[in-house]
């Protein structure tokens, strides 16, 4: 089953990051498969031009053919590998068990891991030479050896590691990482030396099968199970079946054989006057051997770990250092913004002010230019009054004057 959210269902089945998981980073898979095929764009062009049309180009076509699709594989490998390189470097991938959700963002790396490995492993596993198949698997990081053949099998593309003379048959499936209903599983698988997974097995995430372990057919294991070296497993989940032993009796004696197998650094430890005998005593001096070896092997990869561990530190703290510079260059921003907020602020109530006393001294204006009105209306009532009064005294006087000669005529017509 495939959505946009949901990558694999075990409800369908064991299913590997092969899938192609999300179509949300499509693009990234088209981007993919046309950046491949552009290379064999320019050798076409080159061979047309360079080349005739005759015998020779018909007997070479197959090899040119060849050629192409090699060159095609190569090329999908190649920007695989660098879109990997870009995915790693913000999001570097890690074991755990993690949200299934798309915010997660161990989920979301693992989607786009998944969808960037799809198609250059489908371009090698239909390819009929095995040794490419193990090529992709050793581009993408995983410790397979060539011996080992996958095109048969369902084999995650991260965090796996095969040893020499293993044999994976048809059908089985390796997962390194799981979905559940509710989390991603992301654990590494590490499969010893000439061990044995028969067909259609399952081997969950998390599995460590010591050398030389035979797994039956049709078996599974559990998350993080640990099969130990030199036995058979079989069921679901796998159980010890019986120890491994098919070779064939021989007339050497105990110490002989511990010597001819390379044991004679752990046998010289032992008191002279003491015989090695029985198969279990032999059986116990392998285990040391491969247990010295396995601590070697161990402290090997704790050195490894611990520098790999120094350089991840060291990256974490550059890392947070960026984010400190981050936090400071944002801190600055915020003061620098409530500054200019404080300023606007300040700014904004010195021009309210501004405006209140502005408003103030236009009513005041307004004001004495009312009273003023109003006071020039008074003095003009009282001119009108004394302009009514002296009419009415020259209107008087008029009369008087008027009478006063109408007297005079009178006197004189009597006189």
């Amino acid at each position: 089953m495939m959505s946009s959210t949901i990558p694999a269902s075990l409800k369908a089945g064991p299913t590997t990051t092969n899938t192609l998981t999300a179509n949300r980073y499509l693009i990234i898979y088209i981007f993919i498969i046309w950046f491949s095929l552009v290379p064999d764009f320019f050798l076409i062009y080159f061979l047309i031009s360079i080349m005739k049309f005759n015998w020779i180009f018909f007997i070479t076509f197959p090899i040119i053919l060849f050629v192409i699709y090699m060159l095609f594989i190569l090329s999908a490998l190649f920007f695989s590998w660098l879109a990997l390189k870009v995915v790693n470097f913000f999001h570097f991938p890690k074991e755990g068990v993690f949200p299934k959700t798309i915010k997660n963002k161990d989920y979301r790396a693992w989607i786009k891991r998944a969808v960037i490995k799809k198609f250059p492993i489908w371009l090698c596993h239909n390819f009929p030479f095995p040794w490419v198949d193990v090529l992709a698997f050793k581009v993408f990081g995983n410790h397979v050896k060539f011996t080992t053949p996958l095109y048969d099998a369902w084999v995650d593309s991260e965090f796996l590691e095969i040893g020499k003379g293993s044999t994976i048959g048809q059908g089985a499936v390796i997962m390194t990482s799981m979905i559940t209903t509710e989390f991603l599983i992301i654990k590494r698988v590490i499969i010893g030396k000439n061990c044995l997974i028969g067909g259609h097995c399952v081997v969950a995430p998390g599995t460590i099968l010591q050398d030389n372990v035979l797994l039956g057919a049709l078996s599974s294991t559990q998350v993080s199970q640990e099969l130990e070296s030199g036995w058979v497993y079989m069921g679901s989940p796998a159980q010890k079946y019986r120890e491994s032993k098919f070779r064939e009796e021989d007339e050497l004696t105990s110490e002989e054989r511990a010597k001819i197998k390379g044991y004679k650094e752990i046998v010289e430890e032992f008191p002279d006057n003491l015989e090695l005998k029985g198969r279990r005593v032999i059986h116990l001096i392998h285990k040391s051997a491969k247990k010295d070896l396995g601590a070697l092997k161990s402290l090997g990869k704790a050195e490894n770990k611990r520098i790999k561990g120094d350089k991840y530190q060291r990256k974490s703290e550059l890392r947070a250092e960026r984010y400190e510079m981050k936090a400071d260059k944002k801190k600055f921003q915020s003061d620098l913004a409530k500054e200019k907020a404080k300023q606007l602020l300040i700014r904004k109530d010195e021009k309210d002010k501004h405006n209140v006393e502005k408003k103030e001294i236009r009513t005041q204006k307004t004001q004495d230019q009312i009273a003023h009105i109003q006071d020039f209306k008074i003095v003009r009532k009282y001119h009108e009054q004394v302009d009514k009064l002296k009419d009415k005294i020259k209107k008087e006087k008029k009369e008087e004057k008027e009478e006063k000669e109408s007297e005079d005529q009178n006197d004189e017509i009597e006189s």
